[in-house]
């Protein structure tokens, strides 16, 4: 793991909006370190923001988020993060490419895979290998996100923080992926509508 301990995500009375809505109202939550946090709410709850927030794309108007009792500092919690979003679009290259790209970054050289162990993990998730040499905008959008679930395996931080991540999986790949992700050496946070992946979560935070 590339921190001496896994982080715990505190949310302390956090109000976020723009001009002309306000999407959080003083949200409270602990995401506890090594478990796996289940945010669950109607669309326009905010769970996509709360994720946004936690790697400081946005900053709360009110209130704080703290990692392990400290003030999170954004840049130092993304160098430990890894995130899928909902829509990822990550260029116009092959999958190759789009999967070493991460890599090249300062922060992640170190955990860069073999490539017996990427073949290891692409093939746990059910992709053929030959998608590879696919341009990645042209996967179907169930492979685009298992490619993404992948990299934030390979990626091995602390924190995942994943948004709707089996919203376009059959239930074997849902399988395959919780199979992969949900172990313990982590800290996890989800957003999600499906009931498949919310039983897997150890905690379970509702958002009005």
């Amino acid at each position: 793991m590339s921190m001496p301990s896994l982080p715990e995500i505190t949310f302390q009375a956090v109000s976020f909006g723009f001009e002309d809505e306000q999407i959080l109202q003083r949200c409270s939550f602990r995401a506890p370190a090594a478990q796996h946090t289940i945010l669950k709410g109607e669309s326009g709850s905010g769970k996509s923001t709360i994720l946004q927030l936690i790697l400081g794309y946005y900053q709360p108007q009110v209130g704080q988020i703290m990692v392990n009792n400290n003030p999170r500092q954004p840049r130092d919690l993304r160098k430990q993060s890894s995130w899928l979003p909902q829509d990822l679009d990550i260029g116009d290259g092959s999958v190759r490419d789009v999967m070493a790209t991460p890599f090249d970054f300062a922060a992640n050289t170190s955990q860069k895979p073999s490539v017996t162990t990427q073949q290891e993990v692409w093939q746990k998730l059910g992709l053929e290998l030959g998608l590879l040499d696919k341009k990645f905008r042209n996967l179907s959008t169930g492979q685009r996100q298992r490619v993404g679930l992948a990299l934030c395996h390979l990626l091995d931080k602390s924190l995942v923080l994943l948004d709707e991540p089996t919203s376009s999986l059959d239930r074997a790949s849902k399988q395959k992926v919780a199979e992969l992700l949900l172990d313990h050496n982590r800290t996890i946070i989800s957003t999600s509508h499906d009931p498949f992946w919310v039983d897997l979560g150890d905690n379970l935070i509702e958002l009005d």
